[in-house]
């Protein structure tokens, strides 16, 4: 093969690792330091020189402890987002973090690996999130789906409940609400005044809590009533 026909060999991955805790910092740095396709570009000991870092300095990848003194992980990942920044996050977190981890999914982290896991998973989890992919250890994937089948179970619970506080006929009322039709297309369903609807529609959303026939609606859904 010729020099032209050649091609160049990839960029290793830059990045920058953020742990208060000095040995296992070194720990993750030294995992990371195994795979020729990943340069450790700089480390901080605190979440604000790693803010510092990330807004001074291009990154693929910045792996994050969820606490650190100054700036948290999540603060540091909030205030990047907050500025526009889409450096990809992967934190390194431990059992027991579980608000931390959905706190961390809703400000847009892309993954999750345990300090206690397999040495591969950082490694993985630090290509994945540089090319743009997410990456979770199986545990903390596993313990996510736990919760979040709970919180599903936990709202359909909630949604039966208030349905059952309703009368028969605002019950009839919130199953169509829940359809999507209107007043009219309710009244002429149920063979009532339009005026009617409007009353037990009324009654349905300060019963049920809610503010408006949206949220109504979802209480019909998530009661598995529609």
């Amino acid at each position: 093969m010729t020099g032209s026909d050649a091609r160049p060999e990839a960029r290793p991955v830059r990045v920058l690792v953020a742990d208060d805790e000095p040995l296992t910092r070194a720990g993750v740095v030294g995992i990371l330091r195994t795979d020729a396709g990943i340069d450790v570009a700089r480390e901080a000991g605190a979440g604000d020189e790693a803010l510092a870092a990330a807004r001074a300095h291009r990154f693929d990848a910045l792996v994050l402890d969820v606490r650190m003194p100054g700036l948290s992980g999540l603060e540091v990942l909030a205030e990047l987002r907050r500025e526009g920044s889409g450096a990809p996050v992967l934190f390194v977190t431990t059992f027991g973090e579980d608000d931390y981890v959905a706190e961390a999914l809703a400000l847009g982290a892309d993954g999750f690996v345990l300090k206690s896991g397999d040495p591969r998973e950082l490694l993985l989890g630090v290509h994945a999130v540089a090319a743009g992919g997410a990456f979770f250890s199986p545990a903390v994937a596993r313990r996510l789906l736990t919760v979040r089948r709970t919180a599903a179970l936990d709202a359909a619970h909630r949604a039966r409940a208030r349905f059952a506080l309703l009368t028969p006929r605002e019950q009839d009322v919130l199953r169509l609400v829940g359809r999507g039709l209107t007043n009219t297309e309710i009244a002429a369903a149920l063979h009532l005044a339009e005026g009617t609807v409007k009353v037990h529609v009324t009654s349905i959303l300060r019963t049920t809590e809610v503010r408006n026939r949206v949220e109504a609606a979802l209480v019909a859904v998530r009661a598995d009533e529609v």
